[in-house]
């Protein structure tokens, strides 16, 4: 893989004849109303557009907007407004969306934009689901498709807001059970689908949390606890109906903030309060809190879990606890090195290299001038909760850092050095190569022509009953099949030469994304998520970073040696 990157990606692609390279803004918007983690999920808005961008050679994605929690009913949004004014800048020309409601819900504006505002600064706008491009449209028919699908987007806007508000008004009114979006672990619905029952399985679980919290067992040691005897957190039993781990999946560690949350909630006595929040779906308000007083609490709802007595004494040790934080923190005499609530912007790509669980961040202390200072360091989570599965400690943030910014700069280093000397040569090769394609397809459609002037000559025998029926049947059985055979010969030829220009616009599109980098002195999230896959660290902080566009030299590389024939 190394020598493969390094023949390649030397290179720069600026003189290579392909289309223009529009930069594009991905726009994401997850709504108000969502939790979403289908479709609309703002991870799979985001593998959509890269999917998308990677599929096409004249977009490359350089920044990306997200609205998270946004109401797509008027276009006062800070990812939004952003966007706009990179826009004006010059530094994106390009805008992509997944669809249009996740662009906006109101018609009129979103139609203003699209028609007027967009075409009027030279923007290209992409709509990937309604197969949408700018680009290549431009009858009035197509516009006023869009804009009455957005017009239908608004008028659904406005219906489910009338619809849920006045559904659960009606509910709070009558004091009346509704279902929430998730059962609470230790409860199932009831054959009817009417109210809560207790699952008996995962509600000994539940019981076993607050008897042991009860007799002084903190968080920290119930996790543990639930580790050791491979108890699955309330996710994976959701997923696999089993509450120990089964020897085909891999144990996932509970969350602190999982149990912590359910030593709270007065479900596990039988009560559900509804009512928390309160938002307005079309008119774009914040969820906002509801005061006590204003929510509905539904006492004896269903079968308790937990007597009333245990839930109590909890509630006590967690108030005490959480005294003891804050008594703790403004008694501190720590020096905090920096902002530990800044960002992690490695999160979901690093994982340990000997047990491939994921690692996390966490804060640590040590002694600098007699003063305590707090630092951050990625620890294995298999080796901080059960140190007997894994040796590997972790590794100081900084040091992770200065590797892979270290990384990418000599990436970088690579394009920019090697640029005059290769440039020319690549583009001997992928012409030669062209060539090749070029009097292949040629020769097996000068075949294809010889076959059908061999099946026209049979036919008119055979029409003029010079050959028998049985003989032309034979005949034409045998000419499907030479065609056949042919048919798949230039399509294969054609996906070669498909296949050679997307790696060109690859390698030039990774060349964009790296060298915007050039200049920068700090790690940041967006060049993780541009240039790094996956990080594995090691012992004796040895990493392996796999690169996002090493697939990219691997199909290069492939492609310049003939390629693999797919049958």
């Amino acid at each position: 893989m190394a020598r493969t990157a390094n023949r390649y990606l030397n290179s720069s692609m600026q003189n290579i004849s392909v289309e223009k390279i529009d930069k594009a803004g991905n726009y994401l918007r997850l709504s108000t109303d969502s939790d979403y983690t289908g479709s609309d999920s703002l991870e799979n808005q985001r593998k959509l557009a890269k999917e998308f961008a990677n599929n096409i050679s004249d977009v490359v994605i350089i920044k990306e907007y997200v609205d998270d929690g946004k109401t797509g009913t008027n276009f006062e949004r800070p990812a939004f407004a952003r966007m706009i004014e990179d826009l004006k800048q010059g530094i994106i020309n390009c805008v992509i969306v997944k669809d249009l409601s996740r662009f906006g819900r109101e018609y009129i504006e979103a139609g203003n934009y699209i028609e007027k505002v967009f075409p009027f600064l030279g923007v290209r706008f992409i709509s990937i689901v309604d197969r949408y491009d700018s680009k290549d449209s431009g009858s009035d028919r197509e516009l006023l498709l869009l804009s009455l699908k957005n017009l239908m987007h608004e008028m659904y806007a406005k219906d489910i807001s009338k619809k849920i508000g006045s559904t659960f008004q009606m509910k709070w009114e009558k004091k009346k059970f509704y279902r929430a979006t998730k059962v609470p672990y230790g409860y199932q619905m009831d054959d009817k689908n009417e109210n809560y029952c207790i699952d008996e399985a995962a509600a000994s679980i539940v019981r076993e949390i607050f008897l042991q919290y009860s007799q002084r067992a903190s968080c920290y040691a119930i996790r543990s606890w639930l580790y050791e005897h491979r108890i699955v957190n309330p996710t994976q039993y959701s997923q696999t109906g089993s509450i120990v781990q089964r020897d085909e999946d891999v144990l996932k560690i509970w969350h602190l903030s999982t149990i912590q949350r359910m030593l709270e909630n007065s479900v596990y006595i039988g009560n559900v309060r509804m009512h928390k929040t309160s938002q307005s779906l079309f008119e774009g308000k914040k969820s906002s809190a509801v005061p006590e007083d204003e929510q509905v609490l539904l006492i004896g709802n269903h079968p308790p879990i937990i007597d009333e007595e245990l839930f109590h004494l909890v509630q006590r040790k967690r108030q005490q606890a959480k005294e003891k934080i804050i008594e703790n923190r403004m008694n501190s005499d720590i020096v905090n090195a920096e902002d530990l609530s800044v960002e992690n912007i490695v999160e979901g790509k690093i994982f340990c290299g000997d047990c491939k669980v994921s690692m996390y961040r966490n804060n640590a202390c040590r002694f600098v001038q007699r003063k305590k200072e707090r630092y951050k360091v990625f620890n294995c989570r298999r080796h901080f909760y059960y140190k007997s599965e894994c040796d590997f400690r972790g590794i100081e943030e900084t040091v992770l850092y200065e590797i892979i910014l270290i990384t990418i700069h000599k990436q970088i280093a690579l394009i920019k050095g090697y640029k005059g000397q290769m440039e020319k040569s690549l583009q001997q090769i992928f012409d030669h190569k062209m060539q090749e394609i070029e009097q292949e397809k040629d020769k097996l459609q000068n075949q294809k022509i010889l076959l059908i002037q061999e099946y026209m000559q049979v036919y008119g025998e055979y029409t003029e009953r010079k050959v028998s029926k049985e003989q032309f049947q034979d005949f034409r059985k045998d000419y499907r099949e030479k065609a056949d055979v042919l048919d798949k010969q230039l399509e294969r030829q054609k996906e070669k030469e498909k296949q050679g220009k997307k790696c060109l616009a690859e390698l030039r599109k990774t060349a964009m994304r790296l060298l915007k980098f050039d200049h920068e002195k700090k790690l940041t999230r967006d060049m993780v998520e541009s240039c790094i896959e996956r990080i594995d660290v090691f012992s004796n902080n040895r990493l392996h970073i796999k690169l996002n566009y090493q697939d990219c030299f691997r199909m290069l590389d492939d492609w310049m040696k003939g390629g693999k024939e797919k049958g």
